[in-house]
C-alpha cells in the first residue's frame, strides 16, 4: 500500500510506492537459482527473506520511468547473461539510463546511512552530493551525458584457473555469481564509486575515476555499444573484490548453529533441487578449489574450540 509524501527523485508530493533500491527481477532470479529457494541478509546473517532491500521512495511515474529501462536490461542482458548465452551483447541508449538510475539509487540509500551514522565528513560527500545530482539531470535529459561521473559494468562468473599467490578467500566462487551487494568504494578515505553487485553482474557508478585508462571494456556508452567482452581492470579492484568476498564470506560464517540445522533440514528435504542449483555448484566449486576445511572453517572452528 502506497503513502503521500515528496518523491525522493523528482521532488514532487504524491503517492508513494515501495521501490526496489536493486531490481526486483535480481532476487527473483537468486531464489529460482538458490537451492533454499530463500535469500539471506548479511545483517543480520541469520534473517533469510523473500525480497530484497525496497523503500517508500518513488511517486508512479518514476517508478515507471526506472521500470522501462530495467525491463530492457533484464530481457537484453540479465537473462542472456544467467542463461549462459554468447557475449558480448550488444545494447542502446537505455543501457545507460538504467545503470545510472540503480547507481542513483544505490548511492542515495547508501549515503543516507552514512550520514546518520556520521562516517564522512561533508568535505568528503560533496563529490557524492555533485555525482548524484548529475546523475539526477541525465536520467531527466537535461545534460546529454553523466560527465565524468561515468557507468561501468562488468560481467564475472566462476573461475577456470586458480593461482595460490592470488590469496583468494574460500568463498570467491559463491561471491562472484551469488548474491547482492552496494557498498561505497573508496581510496585514502575518498569516495571513489558506488559498487551494485547484482549476481554475476556489478556495476561501478564513478563518484571520482582517477586513472579512468585503467579500465578498458567496461564503460557503458550515451548512444550504443557492447558489454561484456575483453576487458582490463586495475589490480586494486580485483583487491577490493577479494576484501569484499572476505566481508561476506565471514557474516555467514556466523549464522547460528539453530540455522545450521534448519538450513540442512531444508536441503536434505530436496536433495535433487539443491545439487541442480547454482548455489550449490558454486559451493562445490569452492570446495573442489579450495579443499573442504577452508570452506566450511573447519579449522578456523577447531582453533576456537581450544
Amino acid at each position: 500500500m502506497g503513502k503521500f509524501g515528496i518523491c525522493r527523485f523528482c521532488g514532487c508530493e504524491n503517492d508513494l510506492v515501495e521501490s526496489h533500491i536493486i531490481p526486483k527481477f535480481v532476487f527473483n532470479h537468486q531464489k529460482r537459482t538458490s537451492a533454499t529457494g530463500f535469500l539471506r541478509t548479511n545483517q543480520p546473517i541469520n534473517r533469510r527473506t523473500q525480497d530484497g532491500l525496497k523503500l517508500h521512495w518513488l511517486c508512479g511515474d518514476c517508478e515507471r520511468r526506472f521500470n522501462k529501462w530495467e525491463t530492457l536490461f533484464a530481457k537484453h542482458i540479465y537473462y542472456p547473461l544467467n542463461r549462459k548465452e554468447q557475449k558480448p551483447f550488444k545494447y542502446g541508449s537505455w543501457l545507460l539510463k538504467f545503470a545510472t538510475s540503480v547507481s542513483w539509487r544505490s548511492l542515495s540509500w547508501y549515503i543516507d546511512v552514512a550520514r546518520l551514522q556520521k562516517e564522512y565528513t561533508e568535505e568528503k560527500l560533496l563529490l557524492v552530493d555533485k555525482a548524484l545530482a548529475i546523475w539526477k539531470e541525465f536520467i531527466l535529459d537535461f545534460r546529454p551525458h553523466p560527465g565524468p561521473f561515468q557507468q561501468h559494468m562488468i560481467f564475472f562468473d566462476s573461475i577456470d584457473r586458480f593461482s595460490g599467490s592470488l590469496d583468494l578467500p574460500p568463498n570467491m566462487n559463491r561471491f562472484m555469481t551469488r548474491g547482492s551487494h552496494i557498498n561505497l568504494g573508496l581510496s585514502e578515505g575518498r569516495p571513489i564509486f558506488i559498487y551494485t553487485k547484482m549476481g554475476k553482474i556489478t556495476l561501478l557508478g564513478f563518484i571520482d575515476i582517477s586513472y579512468p585508462r585503467q579500465w578498458v571494456g567496461t564503460q557503458i556508452h550515451v548512444k550504443h555499444g557492447t558489454i561484456g567482452g575483453n576487458v582490463t581492470l586495475p589490480m586494486q579492484f580485483f583487491n577490493y573484490l577479494k576484501e569484499r568476498a572476505k566481508v561476506v564470506d565471514l557474516g555467514y560464517n556466523e549464522l547460528s548453529v539453530r540455522q545450521q540445522e534448519a538450513v540442512s533440514k531444508l536441503l536434505e528435504k530436496g536433495f535433487d533441487k539443491v545439487a541442480s542449483s547454482e548455489s550449490f555448484q558454486m559451493l562445490d566449486r569452492d570446495v573442489d578449489m579450495f579443499g573442504v576445511d577452508a570452506v566450511f572453517h573447519e579449522e578456523r572452528d577447531k582453533k576456537t574450540d581450544k
